[in-house]
């Protein structure tokens, strides 16, 4: 009784903190802010070593545009739109997962020789992460493999 007692109390500071601005939890040996803007911080409690980790949420922003795009290609809303999210994406800094998934697109739309040459980046790229990356190498492949079979018909 005394452990549901502790747990129910621990969760309303936690309930009463979020709703004042900050909340404190103790967990073992640091100390987890939570804040109104997003951010969350571990900290320890000794001095040698002040911050443990610090992770920051930002839960306030717009999504990415490769998050948009890659929602809109899913539910077939409008691939032009999702094309272009994925091409500004890649454009700053492109991964080997948005660029499979703009040659997904290119495919879808008809473009042939473009999804083809998109998802060859995307194999090469996927081939320097390997092995964590070791589906998108079999998904870009296949990708080329559709496109090049398309372009011919």
């Amino acid at each position: 009784m005394r452990k549901l007692d502790f747990c129910k109390l621990t969760l309303f500071g936690l309930l009463l903190g979020l709703l004042s601005g900050t909340a404190h939890a103790q967990k073992g040996a640091g100390t987890v802010a939570f804040s109104t803007d997003g951010s969350t911080t571990l900290v320890a409690n000794t001095a040698s070593a002040p911050v443990v980790s610090h992770t920051t949420l930002k839960l306030n922003l717009p999504p990415a545009p490769e998050t948009n795009a890659a929602f809109y290609d899913g539910s077939h809303k409008d691939l032009a739109q999702s094309l272009a999210w994925m091409q500004e994406a890649n454009a700053s800094a492109p991964t080997y997962w948005n660029l499979y998934t703009e040659a997904r697109i290119q495919l879808q739309m008809g473009d042939y020789p473009g999804a083809r040459t998109t998802a060859e980046n995307a194999y090469q790229l996927a081939l320097r992460y390997m092995p964590a990356s070791q589906q998108y190498v079999l998904l870009s492949a296949a990708v080329v493999a559709k496109a090049h079979e398309l372009a011919q018909r």
